[in-house]
């Protein structure tokens, strides 16, 4: 079981290239697989390679990637200059100032702002050249990620466990309470009749079946096994090595529902303080599987 937030880093060098690529990877949850790619404008196709190398390990979830280049030359001076394209930038700029009778003056910050436009303009590596070594360094990362989801779908898994055990005692408690509630139910009904000084047959046909209609009504028999039986399903979700968040979110609203039908069926105070409790270890159960892919 994975969880659907991380963080991977990763980086490759094209050594014949003095070249060093490095790869970020990040993951917050989501119902759908959305795929968000920050790459250099000259590297094509890169929104769509990311997806498909993503697809190996994400079924859903928001992924950010964000690729950085450096080239050694860039790393070792951020003002290694190319004197000759420097001496003509500043010949043309001269010209024209004269062209135009316009006062020329070079200081440093118009050395540093041409420094700056003559290292953007810097022809790029072919990305042919590049890609065995962007693969690389994103494949890298991409296993970075997929470690740290594995631990934290680790701890999720455990806690899961914990809370799934919880509703499990829970079941057993509103079990125990639930098997006189119909005969106590039926007697409440007689009861209020009596008070109502009402002649009661009990010998009358139609007096029974509508006793009995009404008692089953409070029957929680059917709720209770449908509850375990999710219960049980979640337990092999947890274990499963495929991606069941969304099924597991499912169950939470199957869960749910069983324990609004018990609730309102069963008037006993144990049995309505067992299903809140309930409910409230269902929601923080809900906000787990959130995070899980």
């Amino acid at each position: 079981m994975k969880s659907m937030t991380g963080y991977g880093r990763g980086t490759a060098t094209a050594t014949n290239k003095k070249i060093s690529i490095e790869v970020e990877i990040t993951s917050v949850n989501r119902k759908t697989l959305d795929v968000q790619v920050n790459a250099p404008r000259e590297w094509p196709n890169m929104q769509q390679l990311s997806a498909e190398w993503l697809r190996q390990s994400f079924i859903r979830g928001r992924v950010q990637v964000q690729f950085k280049y450096s080239s050694g030359e860039e790393s070792s001076s951020i003002l290694a200059l190319d004197h000759n394209q420097l001496d003509q930038a500043l010949q043309s700029l001269r010209n024209y100032a004269s062209s135009q009778n316009i006062p020329f003056e070079a200081n440093a910050a118009l050395l540093l702002d041409l420094t700056k436009i003559l290292q953007d303009n810097k022809s790029p590596t072919a990305w042919e050249d590049l890609e065995p070594t962007v693969e690389k360094a994103f494949r890298s990362a991409l296993d970075d990620i997929n470690s740290m989801r594995c631990r934290e779908g680790s701890t999720l898994a455990n806690d899961l466990n914990e809370r799934i055990d919880t509703l499990g005692e829970i079941s057993i408690e509103i079990e125990k309470h639930s098997n006189n509630t119909p005969k106590q139910h039926r007697d409440a009904l007689l009861e209020r009749l009596r008070q109502m000084d009402l002649e009661i047959n009990l010998e009358d046909e139609r007096l029974l079946k509508e006793l009995a209609i009404h008692a089953d009504k409070s029957d929680i028999s059917e709720e209770i096994t449908r509850l375990n039986s999710h219960l049980d399903q979640f337990k092999e979700f947890i274990k499963s090595k495929e991606s069941c968040g969304r099924k597991m979110d499912f169950l939470c609203q199957e869960i749910h529902r069983e324990l609004n039908t018990t609730g309102s069926k069963s008037s006993q105070i144990e049995i309505t303080r067992a299903v809140i409790e309930g409910k409230n270890t269902l929601e923080r159960i809900r906000e787990q599987v959130q995070n899980i892919e």
